[in-house]
């Protein structure tokens, strides 16, 4: 018990409790404010929950984009992160353990860092690693701290897997399964992985062979004792490999057609268009030397998604340093970074030695990665390489640590270490509060209260039998789907899917079977309010409420008929509006628009014009044609319904 208090009051322990405050905060309010995933959250949380199923037990990870580079349906290579929250998903419930597991493992990876940095260099390493881990949790954000999205859980994670490498290289053979483990999760729940992976876990194998066997030459009786070491660790960690990889090795050896190993390592990228060195050297340098580096605003702003060229096969970046000033920004990073290493070196500082060595190990590798790594789909789009804001945070912990190393502190290092712990309680303070970064599923903050909604309605549906989930006419990117199909999992209903990338995400077990007694289809926006002949809307949600549903119907209703009958007409003002393009449409246009007179009202362009005073409408009605233009304005993408019909006569009921 004493040991424990001792530990308990040490300063480095209780730094690292200090910045676990934002990530325990963010799970609390995920549970508060009954967070739901949505989009490709909600595949997560429904995988998830899969791993305790016979029937749809998950042998790879999501589906990846990649495939659309690719020509092939590829996943990301294993379930990892699935197996890891499906026992809180089954304890908890799919949104509260699903929170609270990813909470757990951006948590576990500030521990980690600690760890690392305490066992190696002591306090000083422990400090400096929370402060730097605890900083990049600042720049994730509250909501990201417990965002399942497969990029996200890994930012933190990957700043740990470099220190474990750097562990790893200094010697410290124990920590060799556990960078192991790091890294198989790292690989399996991205492919943007492929290249930095195998060149971490290299790079800290090199540096533990170089050790040992210096060791050996300097002492050749400890020889024998290490052999025992490495055997033992060795065998662990081929063990933890075995294990982790069980799921997909499974896969590529007895699933059905070509294996998903295979189909990665024989994928070339299709004829998508690179993203070259100079592109590559740009983007390392944003986010690893230039202002504002790694901090919150870069998240999403330093690089944004950029669509093709008229081209079709260049993008243009705005806000990307030119090329030259990129060479330059990462020429004086290396001469930094050399710096370090050699007045470590000359002190015989081997903890720095190493730490600059995989430094510049993670950012040669991200350049040349990115350099011959396809653009996806769609152009250049972030998520592809979250990996660069660890690797900035850790690069920057490197030159943080070589100067304190480089200054002899003396009598001040104990100042040093409260001043370390002062900024780990500020960083903390900061990212307390709630924040949203616009990244992935997280972006749609305002979409939640429907997925809510719908979730809570679609919960007393019962069918007959399996159900048909049809989502191909849907936007893209669109978020409430996967709720419906998340919810039906969890209340037991058996959906299939048609589209052979849901196939690849939820497993062959869901691939429509002909069996299916109804088919369930979606509809957002004004599309959401009609009825649909054959089929029962089983659920409705958005910001209108019933009432204002029926008043906006017989609004339209009668501005369908007042447009038709001409009592509707373009204003003096309302021409000159569409003279200077504020409706994007010509006035012929505008014409041809009002001579479909449901099609103009429905369609939402009546309702603008009428906002902006670009109407002419008669006083009698103006007061009706006012409140069902603000009524048709709130009728968006949060506005959704969800629709049953009846496959071969059979009848789905509710309640």
């Amino acid at each position: 018990m004493r040991r424990l208090v001792g530990w308990a009051t040490r300063l480095e322990v209780l730094a690292v409790l200090i910045a676990l405050v934002p990530v325990i905060t963010a799970i609390a309010r995920a549970l508060v404010s009954h967070w739901i995933p949505m989009g490709d959250n909600a595949l997560v949380e429904m995988r998830s929950r899969d791993v305790f199923s016979v029937d749809h037990f998950p042998w790879l990870g999501t589906w990846s984009s990649a495939s659309l580079s690719a020509g092939k349906d590829l996943n990301h290579p294993g379930p990892m992160l699935f197996d890891l929250l499906a026992p809180l998903t089954a304890v908890f419930g799919g949104p509260a353990g699903v929170a609270i597991g990813i909470g757990l493992l951006n948590g576990a990876s500030i521990v980690g860092c600690a760890m690392v940095g305490w066992r190696v260099l002591g306090r000083m390493g422990a400090l400096t690693a929370t402060l730097v881990s605890g900083t990049l949790a600042w720049t994730l954000g509250s909501v990201l701290l417990t965002d399942p999205w497969n990029p996200h859980p890994l930012v933190l994670a990957c700043l740990l897997m470099l220190m474990l490498t750097w562990g790893v290289a200094s010697g410290h053979t124990v920590l060799l399964p556990w960078l192991l483990a790091v890294a198989s999760l790292c690989l399996q729940v991205h492919l943007g992985y492929a290249y930095l992976v195998p060149a971490l876990c290299l790079t800290g194998l090199a540096g533990l062979a170089l050790v040992v066997g210096r060791r050996w030459r300097l002492d050749p009786s400890c020889r024998a004792a290490d052999q025992r070491r490495l055997l033992r660790t060795g065998a662990v960690a081929v063990a933890v490999l075995l294990v982790l990889w069980a799921q997909p090795l499974w896969e590529q050896a007895f699933g059905a057609g070509e294996g998903n190993l295979s189909r990665i390592l024989s994928s070339t990228g299709g004829d998508e268009p690179a993203i070259g060195v100079s592109l590559a050297a740009r983007l390392v340098a944003t986010v690893a030397v230039l202002p504002p580096w790694w901090g919150r605003s870069s998240f999403t702003g330093s690089i944004v998604y950029t669509p093709f060229d008229a081209n079709g096969t260049t993008v243009t970046p705005t806000g990307l340093p030119s090329t030259a000033a990129a060479l330059v920004a990462l020429a004086v990073l290396g001469a930094v970074l050399v710096g370090s290493a050699v007045l470590a070196w000359r002190r015989r500082d081997r903890p720095v030695v190493v730490a600059v060595a995989v430094a510049s190990v993670a950012i040669t590798v991200a350049v040349l990665s990115l350099a011959i790594s396809p653009f996806g789909p769609l152009g250049l789009t972030p998520h592809q390489m979250r990996w660069l804001w660890s690797i900035a945070a850790f690069v920057a912990w490197v030159v943080l640590v070589g100067v304190v190393r480089a200054v002899p502190l003396g009598r001040f290092a104990a100042r040093f270490d409260q001043a370390v712990t002062v900024a780990v309680a500020v960083m903390a303070a900061l990212a307390v509060p709630f924040y949203a970064q616009a990244a992935g599923p997280a972006t749609f903050q305002d979409q939640l209260p429907t997925g809510r909604s719908l979730a809570e309605q679609i919960e007393v549906y019962r069918p007959a039998g399996p159900v048909l989930v049809i989502t191909s006419d849907l936007r893209f990117t669109e978020s409430y789907s996967t709720v419906v199909m998340s919810v039906l999992q969890r209340e037991g209903v058996d959906f299939r899917v048609v589209e052979e990338g849901l196939v690849r995400q939820l497993g062959e077990a869901r691939r429509a079977a002909g069996a299916e007694v109804a088919e369930i289809r979606l509809a957002e926006g004004r599309d959401a309010l009609d009825e649909r002949s054959g089929s029962e809307r089983i659920a409705l949600a958005g910001p209108l409420s019933a009432a204002e549903v029926d008043e906006l119907l017989a609004g339209e209703a009668a501005l369908v008929e007042a447009v038709a009958a001409g009592r509707v007409t373009v204003s003096p003002a309302g021409a000159e509006m569409i003279a200077a393009d504020r409706f994007a449409m010509t006035a012929d246009e505008v014409a041809a628009a009002m001579s479909d007179p449901a099609a103009f009202v429905r369609g939402g362009l009546a309702a603008e014009m009428i906002a902006a005073g670009a109407l002419s409408v008669d006083d009698a009605e103006r007061a009706l044609f006012e409140r069902t233009s603000d009524l048709r304005r709130k009728v968006g993408i949060t506005t959704v319904a969800v629709y049953a019909r009846p496959l071969d006569g059979a009848v789905a009921t509710t309640g």
